[in-house]
């Protein structure tokens, strides 16, 4: 009987041996490089929740690695710093770099159905891809044209008649175009009750920490406790706005169908979707009332937000250079002319305006470090292994801060694009703040048309000059030092100036034009 015991044993230390080494052998090649980890907890309280993706960065380059690692909790996370980086792990190798991780904060605070959120290998994924190709692929969003010209008429003769408030008509644009996208309803005035659920959904992307590393996404159990317990703040944060959410979800689907029983809904996103519901087959549910709600929520984070916060990002970097201003007027001038305002038409024959935009995608990133991936199998990226189930981040702030791609990254600069034949330096076009591979923004073509109409017409209209203290002097806030929201999106917290009508002309054309 000894004997037996010894004998099982004896197998048991042989059969532990070989998954050690087993295990040694699979982790034969090191990780990427990271900053020293506390025992435990890893590095938890070494990554800072503020202006994390600057901390990243500055490890990056401290170990000249465009791949760095850290880990908290044992959950490995990768972040990426280079655009050869993410295009060969996010875009070739997408098969299995296209997971989502599991959001806690973003699950507390009722999101569901979002094509943003779930894992590619949710039931739900392919339904959403497809409903968001139905509506927001680049052949289909040329029938919002008419919608997204008209609101930026509206904006700049808002401007021009109320100066003051210019970044409440920003969000008024910004919400205008998608609502009524999404419900057909058009928003006139400032008291509109979709403009109170834009404002208060805004506020729950500005604060809780980065995307993927909140508090309660780095320790999950904190969603059990009460917010007291949790000393980054997220739970609490949450559980403040959750309502915000909540309204977003239920408020346009409930007045939609009161619209339809009424008999006065007009087109839009959701009318399309609970006709698709409705003639679907017994047994092939493939559109519900939840995926529909789900649709048009991840709609509204993907273009309201995002709009409204690119244009503050425009205006704060555009301020600070009135000759870029100038040379955007010349051309609008030339293509336009001076009697009517831009359109959509216009965009092919104004390649200026369009690097007046690009510049401002680059110039400060709206999610400093994406949306994060995550990994479904073992791989080896330059020698370094990346683990099964790593948290992916791609630092958008050091791909747009590379000074090896972008020439004095801090400087507003739309000629940096030109070919160096044409007087520019031939940089590359940002593109990571759409993301990368399977999981690149479904809504990218609405939203840029949505910038670049904005951006046109309040150029052609309004030129934006510094604001002056009380002494008189003009204010430059400098974009090295500046203050930047830490949340889900992110814009500069101080952005001042004035708008002024360019001209007694562009003011009664601009006054004018929404008259009628």
């Amino acid at each position: 009987m000894l004997l037996l015991y010894a004998q099982d044993i004896a197998v048991c230390v042989l059969l532990y041996a070989l998954f050690l080494r087993l295990k040694r052998s699979g982790r034969a090649l090191p990780l990427p490089p990271g900053p020293p980890a506390e025992p435990l907890l890893g590095h938890m309280r070494v990554v800072p929740l503020k202006d994390t993706e600057r901390a990243y960065s500055r490890w990056s380059k401290e170990y000249n690695s465009d791949v760095i690692h850290v880990n908290v909790l044992g959950q490995p996370i990768i972040v990426l710093h280079s655009i050869g980086a993410a295009t060969e792990l996010l875009e070739k190798r997408g098969a299995i770099y296209s997971d989502r991780p599991q959001f806690t904060f973003f699950d507390m605070f009722g999101w569901y159905e979002d094509l943003l959120l779930v894992g590619s290998n949710d039931p739900s994924f392919a339904h959403l891809r497809r409903q968001f190709q139905n509506y927001f692929a680049k052949s289909e969003v040329l029938q919002y044209a008419a919608v997204q010209m008209s609101e930026a008429h509206k904006l700049v003769k808002r401007i021009i008649e109320d100066p003051e408030r210019w970044q409440d008509y920003l969000q008024m644009f910004s919400t205008a175009i998608i609502i009524q996208i999404i419900t057909g309803h058009e928003i006139q005035t400032r008291d509109d009750p979709y403009l109170q659920i834009a404002h208060d959904v805004c506020q729950t992307s500005l604060g809780g920490g980065p995307v993927g590393a909140t508090g309660v996404d780095l320790c999950p159990f904190l969603r059990y406790l009460p917010s007291w317990c949790d000393p980054t703040g997220s739970t609490a944060f949450v559980r403040k706005w959750r309502f915000a959410i909540e309204r977003l979800y239920n408020v346009p689907y409930e007045r939609v169908s009161a619209d339809v029983k009424a008999g006065i809904a007009q087109p839009s996103l959701i009318l399309s979707a609970m006709a698709e519901m409705e003639a679907q087959e017994e047994g092939d549910r493939t559109m519900t009332e939840d995926r529909i709600k789900g649709l048009c929520a991840a709609s509204y984070a993907a273009g309201a937000d995002t709009t409204f916060n690119i244009l503050l990002i425009f205006v704060f970097g555009i301020v600070n250079h009135p000759e870029v201003q100038e040379r955007a007027r010349t051309e609008l001038n030339a293509v336009v002319g001076p009697d009517r305002l831009p359109d959509l038409a216009d965009r092919k024959d104004l390649p200026y305006v369009e690097r007046v935009m690009l510049e401002s995608f680059r110039f400060w990133p709206v999610t400093p470090l994406g949306a994060p991936h995550k990994s479904t199998e073992d791989d080896v990226y330059n020698g370094m292994h990346i683990p099964k189930g790593s948290i992916v981040l791609f630092n958008v702030f050091a791909m747009t801060r590379d000074e090896s791609v972008y020439a004095d990254p801090w400087h507003f600069d739309p000629d940096r694009y030109l070919p160096c034949e044409e007087g520019g330096r031939g940089e590359l076009l940002p593109s990571a703040h759409f993301g990368f591979g399977r999981r690149i923004c479904p809504g990218r073509f609405l939203g840029e048309a949505s910038v670049f109409i904005a951006i046109a017409t309040m150029l052609h209209a309004l030129t934006i000059h510094k604001a002056k203290d009380e002494q008189g002097n003009e204010i430059t806030v400098d974009p090295r030092t500046a203050v930047y929201t830490t949340g889900l999106a992110s814009h500069p917290e101080t952005v001042v100036c004035n708008m002024l009508p360019t001209s007694e002309h562009s003011k009664r054309l601009a006054t004018a034009y929404n008259s009628a």
